[in-house]
């Protein structure tokens, strides 16, 4: 079957790439269908199977995730890891170049971010929730990417995958003043008070940022602009749920043939 996955028109073609939905699954109940989170209930064999539907729409032979910690640890995948020894890795981004190699995250409303340096042939894909956010973990994963491979930021290209919109992430002081902290006068752009005057924090442009002072160029830069906690029909929220939901999936890698 072809697997319904959204993807970025700034991900050059070379690279195969996707963030899933709710579609195409096995899983039943709250976790219906294509639940890929492991840790919230679901069953042993569906989240097999629709991982194994995901890994197979990358066309790539080697998947990599790991221990998301909501940290800003970002890990290097070479030719000598293994896929199930990372798995144990606490890290919330992954870097490689390696061909034929896929790196992947799990979110439920965080923001997913994958990297792609046609140039080199690198990418990243990376978890960012309002934590990984305001420490920085796209910068770091950019400066992975050039520390390691030797990545031109400007070079780089950048898609921001399904998350909790700036519609519905209401938040308390401490995530308004991380933004703060971390974005200074540019944060004023990225909290905004609803009618019931309680602050919301718009990861998609606090990212956005981030990535741009990191070096991409703006229109490298494709926020997706799909709301999980809005769209329960396409997709899973923790927010909205709590755990009795399930996980997406965002991945990249550049298929070896």
């Amino acid at each position: 079957m072809i697997l319904p996955l959204l993807r970025s028109a700034v991900i050059p073609v070379e690279f195969s790439h996707g963030f899933t939905t709710r579609a195409g699954g096995v899983s039943q109940g709250c976790y219906e269908s294509l639940n890929v989170g492991g840790s919230w209930g679901d069953l042993e064999h569906a989240v097999a199977t629709n991982r194994s539907r995901v890994v197979a729409a990358s066309r790539c032979e080697r998947f990599f995730m790991g221990r998301q910690v909501h940290g800003a640890e970002v890990a290097v995948i070479s030719e000598r890891d293994a896929p199930e020894a990372m798995r144990g890795h606490s890290c919330d981004g992954l870097v490689t170049a390696q061909p034929g190699t896929a790196v992947a995250v799990l979110v439920a409303d965080c923001v997913p971010i994958v990297l792609a340096d046609p140039e080199t042939g690198a990418c990243a894909a990376v978890h960012a929730g309002w934590r990984g956010t305001f420490l920085g973990v796209a910068r770091v994963a950019v400066e992975q990417l050039q520390r390691q491979f030797g990545v031109k930021p400007r070079n780089l290209c950048a898609a921001l995958g399904p998350s909790i919109g700036p519609c519905c992430f209401e938040v308390g002081d401490d995530v308004v003043a991380a933004a703060h902290a971390t974005l200074g006068d540019q944060a004023a752009s990225c909290v905004t008070v609803s009618a019931r005057g309680k602050p919301h924090v718009n990861l998609w442009r606090s990212n956005t940022l981030i990535l741009e002072a990191a070096g991409l160029r703006p229109e490298a830069i494709d926020a997706l602009g799909c709301c999980t906690m809005c769209d329960p029909t396409r997709f899973f929220s923790y927010r909205r749920q709590g755990r009795a939901t399930g996980q997406h999936l965002g991945f990249i890698g550049r298929p070896s043939s």
